[in-house]
């Protein structure tokens, strides 16, 4: 299913991106995402880049909107039992001003692939809840030069992380080495709160940009702590030449593109 948004006839809508160094509007509206998961990390992450006016945003979700999701995420009652990745789109389609392109497929990342479906955007926004699919994802940016944004929240809903890879720099796998043979989904009813949420998603938001964009970043992994009691981290992670996930992709000679 494809929407698009709304076109405005004059400019001034995005006149306050103009002074923010590194941001080019031009560029952002012709590149296109693909988000993976269309629940509440990638709902937030994709409602910003809507507003900010992306070229195309594609969101893979094979889950239906339940009534326990509509406390943080981008649904109202209507939408319930119905796909999450259509019903998204058709609320984000509101929320643009400058004609982006909405896509959505209601099927699960891994399913989209195998059924044929050839996904090759200038970046992929992982926001699942699930060490299997964010494995399968890395893999296959690794394999056609996508970068990939990850993201997750804890489940006390007080910690969150992001991280990038891009095909030069380390993978998932290099990242969290344990998730790598974590086969795990988790259970239905996993605590979840707003707050986090879109703490995260600012951190995605921004690191679209940096790797669209000429806007600058020196990390790779950013944790978030909302009660202050630890500090956050901030790092830059390194690749590991035995990695499992991503040396024998690297061994057939992947090249390199983007930032690290």
């Amino acid at each position: 299913m494809e929407l698009k948004t709304e076109k405005l006839l004059t400019g001034s809508v995005y006149s306050r991106h103009d002074g923010i160094p590194g941001f080019d509007q031009a560029i952002y509206s012709k590149s296109e995402i693909a988000f993976v998961g269309a629940g509440g990390l990638n709902g937030e992450s994709g409602e910003g880049t809507t507003r900010k006016g992306i070229g195309a945003a594609h969101f893979l979700d094979g889950d239906p909107v339940e009534v326990s999701n509509l406390n943080r995420q981008y649904f109202g009652e209507k939408d319930v039992g119905k796909n999450k990745a259509i019903q998204l789109i058709r609320n984000l389609q509101k929320l643009g001003f400058m004609g982006t392109r909405l896509i959505a497929s209601p099927l699960f990342f891994q399913e989209a692939i195998e059924l044929g479906l050839e996904i090759k955007p200038d970046i992929i926004v992982c926001g699942v809840d699930n060490n299997p699919t964010r494995v399968f994802v890395s893999r296959y940016a690794l394999e056609r030069n996508i970068p990939v944004i990850f993201s997750a929240v804890s489940r006390d809903g007080n910690q969150g992380y992001v991280f990038v890879q891009v095909p030069a720099g380390p993978c998932f796998g290099c990242a969290f080495p344990d998730a790598i043979n974590d086969h795990e989904y988790p259970c239905p009813g996993t605590p979840a709160i707003k707050d986090i949420l879109k703490v995260v998603a600012g951190f995605v938001l921004y690191a679209i940009d940096t790797v669209i964009l000429q806007r600058k970043r020196n990390w790779n992994y950013r944790m978030i702590q909302l009660a202050g009691f630890m500090d956050d981290d901030k790092r830059t992670l390194t690749l590991k030449p035995d990695c499992p996930l991503c040396s024998p992709i690297r061994s057939t000679g992947v090249t390199s593109h983007g930032l690290v």
